[in-house]
């Protein structure tokens, strides 16, 4: 009797481990991030992004950009820090972004987590929605965005 009653509870206890398995997760959750800078990335992705409707690969790759910059030693290590740098996101006030997150920003700001976490994601630096930079490797138009390569990431 001991030993069913054992089974018993090892069965219960993995249903519940399965039950709570299966809620949904806060994307934040789903990036290793903490809620107030995913919050912020994935709102300034939006603004950034020029609003393109549905243009979710216009949207990752400024996600990806972004992250790349707190990889690389040349840029504070923190999305905060790199959002809130002086002169670099005029969609960031205060330490706030002026677009509120969507959906779609959500989304893309986990596929380039993703995408940079499985090595394949370019090591873009920079974009801006006027042109090229001079003197930085041109990488593509996505959007309404132009992306560049600084050499890669340091």
């Amino acid at each position: 009797m001991t030993i069913l009653k054992i089974f018993i509870s090892t069965i219960i206890a993995i249903n519940c481990l399965s039950v709570k398995a299966m809620e949904p997760m806060e994307p934040w959750e789903r990036v290793n991030m903490e809620q107030s800078e995913f919050e912020l990335l994935s709102s300034v992705v939006e603004a950034e992004s020029n609003r393109d409707p549905e243009n979710i690969d216009g949207r990752t790759m400024i996600a990806v950009c972004i992250l790349n910059r707190v990889r690389d030693s040349r840029f504070p290590n923190t999305v905060t820090g790199v959002l809130t740098a002086p002169g670099q996101f005029s969609t960031v006030r205060g330490g706030h972004s002026v677009t509120s997150r969507t959906d779609l920003s959500d989304q893309a700001v986990i596929e380039a987590y993703n995408w940079i976490e499985q090595g394949d994601a370019p090591e873009v630096l920079y974009f801006n929605c006027i042109g090229y930079f001079s003197g930085i490797e041109p990488y593509a138009c996505i959007g309404n965005n132009y992306f560049s390569c600084d050499g890669g990431i340091q």
